[in-house]
């Protein structure tokens, strides 16, 4: 069994809690790094808003940073707590000779307009710089439901749909491929040319999604297009106003303008990981 030590960073997340259960399914010790304490497992507190602790990585191997502040959604605030606060985790891994991976996003291209995505790539410069590894997920989906998928499921029972950017495609990646794709990267590290895709290279269209996620709930909405300018410029008014979304503004951004192609997907086949096509099947059914 290996003694492989992998910190993980929002390991209560969804995305952290899969890779965090893959991780001890492969035999590792997994060191839970958070604000809260888990219910189990080894932890130490770690707050992506300040300067990591002296000790918080004492006797890791391997970084995994899943964290990322999602209730910010003013740029500076991003920049000064997400970015900052990755750049400076970087930095304490350097220091120890712990492996750092972050846990990116299908958002972070050149070019991106999506203050999430911009701030992705920011992290991704700082990695890639220090020698790290970064993981560009794309939207990530089970029936075990989070993110995104989740919130678009709650509101997949209505019998009238708004929807934008419902031609436009996402790159998908079942949880259960994640989490086993990266104990793979965790394992054999590779030399890449930049940051690795993980989604099924195959877009799915976004109405083809929706559909999917409203007959799990043996539901045939009307779909309804609407233009995403005015959605987008009044989601960011009411997020201005303190108002709390079911879907935050800069997602939005992320439906209608996404990547347009999942880089380096060939190191998934070289380190024998599979990444499966898009799988309506596997979607959360109500109550997600």
């Amino acid at each position: 069994m290996s003694s492989l030590v992998v910190a993980i960073t929002g390991s209560q997340g969804y995305v952290g809690r899969h890779i965090a259960r893959a991780a001890v399914d492969s035999g590792y010790e997994v060191l839970a790094l958070d604000r809260r304490q888990p219910r189990e497992g080894e932890w130490r507190f770690y707050d992506l808003a300040g300067p990591p602790d002296a000790e918080l990585l004492r006797g890791v191997d391997v970084v995994v940073h899943c964290a990322y502040d999602l209730s910010l959604t003013r740029a500076a605030d991003i920049a000064r707590v997400n970015v900052q606060g990755t750049r400076q985790l970087v930095a304490a891994a350097a220091s120890t000779g712990a492996r750092f991976c972050l846990i990116s996003s299908m958002s972070a291209y050149a070019g991106t307009r999506q203050l999430y995505g911009r701030a992705k790539l920011a992290s991704e410069r700082d990695v890639l710089k220090a020698q790290g590894q970064v993981a560009r997920l794309g939207l990530v989906y089970g029936l075990d439901a989070g993110g995104m998928i989740a919130a678009l499921a709650r509101i997949a029972g209505l019998p009238v749909m708004p929807v934008i950017g419902r031609s436009c495609g996402q790159f998908t990646v079942h949880v259960s491929d994640m989490a086993r794709a990266l104990v793979a990267l965790i394992e054999n590290p590779v030399e890449t040319n930049g940051a690795i895709g993980l989604a099924h290279p195959v877009a799915v269209k976004f109405e083809s999604i929706i559909r999917a996620l409203a007959a799990n709930r043996a539901n045939d909405p009307v779909l309804v297009p609407i233009p995403w300018l005015p959605v987008y410029a009044a989601m960011r008014a009411a997020e201005a106003a303190s108002l709390r979304l079911p879907i935050r503004a800069d997602s939005v951004l992320g439906l209608v303008r996404p990547a347009s192609y999942v880089p380096n997907f060939d190191v998934w086949a070289r380190l024998g990981a599979e990444i499966r096509p898009f799988d309506a099947d596997a979607l959360p059914a109500a109550d997600a």
